[in-house]
């Protein structure tokens, strides 16, 4: 079987992947693992032959969101790799590096990958793989959505197969005589009761507003949120009402900053947080009350801000990353009806028992501060409980 595979090529957010063609091997059995994952990865075999291979690789690196980098000692004295990396810096683009041997950068490589998160050097493939993806730098979004994962191609033969044979065994009943469109009238079976299936329970999120209640006018507790709002909705003036509220699938607010998405945010040592290196300022959301009307959430980041209680959270069946980081949750509680939460980060919050967090059944991570150790939680959960400093 061939070791590479087809590069993605859409319009979802994927992953850039450089790397020294010397070490090949190591890295597409590595990333091969998570494309296989359903994990979106654009690396360079996608480009066709006869190409402008640099307009190609730019044009790449423009539009993807993060940046795998595999450091090797030969990555360190391509310049393809140099140039990747620094360009990836300049757009601001996030990077991991994931090491494949002990060789150390010096120069202007230790200056392009200083402070940048490194995974140290692993003896295979798929424990690379493993810790890729728990390291939080592949979100949700960068993998397959369900619609992707179904072969229509293979269905719509099927199908087409499925109608040929129908119709062929059709024609040759009515041409033979054995099937008649006026069949004799049958005696009516006796009916038995037959027990209806227990239903499947099926993850939707609650009723929509009915009736004069989904055309209330918004009152928006502060102007962040309003703005925020208003920037997902695409709708810069006018009133809002409660069922446009629906229509929200993802919201992020870094202290008094509103973002697309989680990249480019950092925490501090004391709390505060930055956006693309720029100091967010403390934000002023405390007041959740709107966020009963936005039912079909899967992202939410709440950074650095003075939250109050967590309770408009309780119905959200379809949130799936949550970050509170610098914030003041201090109880977690209103959290345990969360069935699709996957990612929490409590970095720099008053947090000190994440045992409600075992009633989740899909969470995976949960990412903490060293500032609020001592924690209390059962080590065999089924979540990982990551340490940041």
């Amino acid at each position: 079987m061939d070791r590479f595979f087809k590069p993605y090529e859409g319009k979802r957010p994927f992953l850039f992947v450089s790397y020294p063609h010397v070490a090949s091997g190591q890295v597409v059995e590595t990333i091969r693992i998570l494309h296989e994952g359903g994990v979106h990865l654009w690396y360079d075999e996608g480009i066709p032959a006869g190409s402008d291979w640099p307009a190609n690789i730019a044009g790449h690196m423009q539009s993807c969101e993060r940046v795998l980098f595999f450091l090797h000692e030969r990555a360190l004295l391509s310049p393809n790799c140099f140039s990747e990396i620094r360009t990836a810096a300049r757009l601001k683009k996030p990077i991991l590096v994931v090491r494949l041997d002990e060789s150390e950068p010096t120069g202007e490589w230790a200056e392009l990958l200083e402070n940048v998160p490194c995974i140290e050097a692993l003896p295979d493939a798929r424990t690379r793989a493993a810790a890729i993806l728990k390291s939080g730098f592949v979100p949700r979004r960068f993998r397959h959505t369900w619609r992707e994962r179904i072969p229509w191609r293979a269905m719509g033969l099927v199908l087409a197969l499925t109608l040929f044979l129908g119709s062929a065994a059709l024609f040759s009943a009515v041409a033979t005589g054995r099937w008649s469109p006026l069949p004799a009238p049958s005696p009516t079976p006796a009916v038995t009761a037959v027990p209806s299936p227990s239903p499947t329970p099926v993850l939707e999120p609650p009723e929509e507003l009915s009736g004069a209640e989904r055309f209330f006018t918004v009152s928006f507790p502060d102007t962040l949120q309003e703005t925020a709002v208003r920037r997902a909705l695409g709708k810069a003036e006018g009133e809002i009402d409660r069922g446009e509220l629906a229509q929200i699938q993802s919201l992020h607010l870094a202290g008094n900053m509103m973002l697309r998405g989680r990249q480019g945010l950092k925490m501090e040592a004391d709390g505060s947080c930055r956006v693309n290196g720029a100091p967010a300022g403390q934000g002023k959301v405390s007041n959740l009350s709107l966020l009963l009307y936005m039912t079909r959430l899967e992202e939410l980041t709440l950074v650095c801000q003075p939250l109050g209680a967590l309770s408009p959270l309780a119905d959200h069946v379809l949130l799936r990353e949550l970050d509170l980081a610098g914030s003041r949750v201090t109880e977690l509680g209103a959290l345990t009806g969360l069935p699709s939460l996957e990612t929490l980060h409590l970095e720099y919050t008053g947090v000190k028992d994440l045992t409600p967090l075992e009633a989740l059944p899909a969470l995976k991570t949960v990412t903490v501060s060293l500032d609020m150790l001592p924690l209390s939680w059962d080590r065999d959960a089924r979540f990982e409980v990551i340490l940041v400093r």
